[in-house]
């Protein structure tokens, strides 16, 4: 099967967008890119957050102090984000997380990728550069309350439901890529 260089994955926060990261690693070789390390390292690394605070659900919902005032850490990685696109554009993020996977250097790249936040409009730009876009889907998983995880379903190529077993969510996602690769009827 002749595979997209990349596939870029949205869903609401829960929805298991880093299982199907890990299930595209184990099924195809793609390497999985935390497209929000940036945001991640700069709310570790310059305002004392743990690697856990900015990485697990759970502690992204923690209540942390900086400078003197209490925020939920998902809303700390969502202003850093909100400033980073607001000063450099909506498609920084996915832009910097192409340059850390070495994609946006001059010759053929032979990796496959996957990068696992996709969020706001950032899906038109993966699939502007030919990545395959899909929604991960849970039943029960209620969107955030934070519009800097919303994502515009429209730039998903398909839904893939994550609603059965680790098995299924895989041959859900084979056949969502064989889909992709054949291209419309």
């Amino acid at each position: 099967m002749n595979l997209p260089p990349f596939i870029a994955l949205c869903g609401h926060p829960k929805a298991g967008k880093s299982t199907a990261q890990r299930i595209l690693h184990d099924a195809l070789g793609y390497v999985p890119v935390d497209d929000g390390r940036p945001l991640r390292n700069m709310a570790r690394d310059y305002l004392g957050l743990t690697e856990h605070q900015v990485t697990t659900q759970e502690g992204k919902a923690e209540t942390v102090e900086i400078n003197g005032k209490p925020w939920v850490v998902r809303d700390v990685l969502g202003e850093i984000g909100n400033a980073f696109e607001e000063k450099f554009g909506g498609d920084v993020i996915p832009l910097m997380a192409m340059h850390a996977a070495g994609m946006m250097k001059d010759g053929p790249n032979k990796g496959l990728y996957s990068f696992g936040s996709v969020r706001r409009q950032q899906g038109w730009f993966y699939r502007a550069r030919g990545g395959l876009v899909l929604e991960i889907r849970r039943v029960g998983v209620e969107p955030s309350p934070y519009a800097f995880d919303r994502f515009d379903q429209m730039a998903a190529h398909g839904v893939v439901r994550n609603d059965g077993t680790l098995d299924d969510l895989e041959e859900r996602l084979l056949a969502a890529i064989r889909g992709f690769m054949k291209g419309p009827d």
